[in-house]
């Protein structure tokens, strides 16, 4: 029963932090990269681009975040983005595989 409370806190700490991720981004960062980070900027990709191929998207991220809070929040809100793009482009690619 405690664990299950626990873990209840747990994710609604979780989805108030991508709540806030969401709300910072859109406010401060959705004018040049979109709602979801898929505007394609000047050399042609896009900022989930950017961020999949990068080691560490949360040290990316911290070039234009300064705030620790904030920059935590829109870490998870585009990890977020970033797994579900990843899982679209998994099923995407495991259909062209598939022979008909």
């Amino acid at each position: 029963m405690a664990s299950d409370k626990g873990a209840l806190q747990s994710s609604s700490a979780e989805i108030a932090l991508r709540a806030q991720g969401k709300s910072v981004f859109v406010t401060r960062c959705a004018k040049c990269h979109d709602e979801d980070g898929s505007k394609k900027l000047p050399d042609g990709t896009t900022l989930v681009e950017r961020l999949a191929r990068s080691q560490n998207p949360e040290a990316r991220l911290q070039t234009r975040l300064k705030d620790p809070q904030e920059l935590r929040a829109v870490t998870v809100y585009m990890k977020d983005i970033l797994t579900r793009l990843h899982s679209a482009s998994k099923v995407k690619s495991s259909s062209l595989a598939t022979p008909r």
